[in-house]
């Protein structure tokens, strides 16, 4: 069974850049295979990355590398964090991808490695690519630790979905938490020195609140379909918002909200919100674009008010 790298960027697809660190990962990995989660973030947009991140970790299979580059410090000395979910590694810039994943996985190792500790030697350097000179050669690197792992050689059979993969709502954490001095990973961090981290760069300001029945929130991410999906994590705020009586959209106007479990439950010119598949709280409306007609952008302050207090 071979390892994959899956990769996260905000590179598009009309440069080399993706192809450059896919030639990078086939020359010094060529026997694991390379998936794209998507090269469409929109430029320099963290959080929208660390969204990306965090929806699409649990359905990742198992003695995995993803790589997340969107970067504005390219460049700078800004360290690479490697998170570690039971034997998924994460790979990001310390400049808070890692936010809404560590907000939910708390005690997952993350390590801290400094750029003079890499293995450099393959590539040449960039001030401006570290996704080619960086993080590839790093990411080449851990996966030809992990294949010699003993799990990793015993895993020759698919493994079942997670209970996630079929629910629209986490009800349960995943996947399980190992301890901090505990990872797949471990011998490999000790061998080059690098340790592990209490303290990443996290967004604060994507953190939702609610005062006084209102909650407050960003727009994480605008999908295909014009569905607003919010920097609501579904298992933290469903029951909330479900049990918040009428509900209110502040934004340019207010509108009316209806807490929904369908698309269909709307009607035409109707918006609500639905518990999404991605496992955050959405604004959407029944065949249409929510998002245009609302007239809402990415990273957008909204606001929610509830007509009934939160229950005691």
């Amino acid at each position: 069974m071979s390892l994959s790298f899956f990769l996260l960027t905000d590179f598009g697809s009309t440069d080399p850049y993706v192809a450059q660190m896919k030639g990078v990962l086939s020359t010094l990995a060529p026997q694991h295979q390379i998936i794209d989660i998507t090269h469409d973030i929109a430029p320099f947009n963290i959080a929208q990355a660390g969204y990306f991140l965090d929806s699409t970790i649990e359905h990742l299979p198992p003695h995995s590398v993803t790589i997340c580059v969107v970067d504005p410090g390219v460049g700078t000395t800004r360290d690479i964090l490697c998170m570690v979910l039971d034997n998924k590694a994460v790979l990001a810039p310390d400049n808070g991808c890692l936010s809404f994943l560590h907000a939910r996985f708390p005690d997952a190792p993350i390590y801290r490695i400094m750029q003079h500790h890499l293995p450099l030697e393959h590539t040449s350097p960039s001030c401006t690519f570290h996704g080619r000179t960086l993080f590839s050669p790093l990411a080449a690197d851990l996966a030809l630790h992990i294949e010699q792992i003993p799990s990793y050689m015993e895993c020759t059979s698919p493994t079942p979905f997670s209970k996630n993969s079929t629910q629209d709502c986490r009800l349960e954490t995943f996947p399980p938490q190992p301890t901090k001095t505990d990872s797949i990973l471990t011998p490999y961090m000790k061998r080059y020195g690098h340790h592990l981290t209490d303290t990443i760069v996290t967004l604060p300001e994507y953190v939702a609140k609610e005062h006084d029945n209102v909650i407050e929130t960003h727009v994480l991410h605008i999908d295909h379909f014009g569905n607003i999906i919010l920097g609501l994590p579904s298992e933290e705020w469903r029951q909330r918002i479900a049990n918040g009586g009428e509900l209110t959209l502040y934004t340019q106007t207010t509108r009316p909200l209806r807490f929904i479990s369908a698309y269909a439950d709307l009607t035409e010119n109707q918006i609500g919100v639905i518990c999404g598949s991605q496992g955050y709280i959405e604004i959407a409306c029944n065949m249409c674009s929510a998002a245009q007609f609302i007239n809402l952008q990415l990273g957008e302050l909204i606001k929610i008010a509830l007509s009934d207090p939160p229950e005691m």
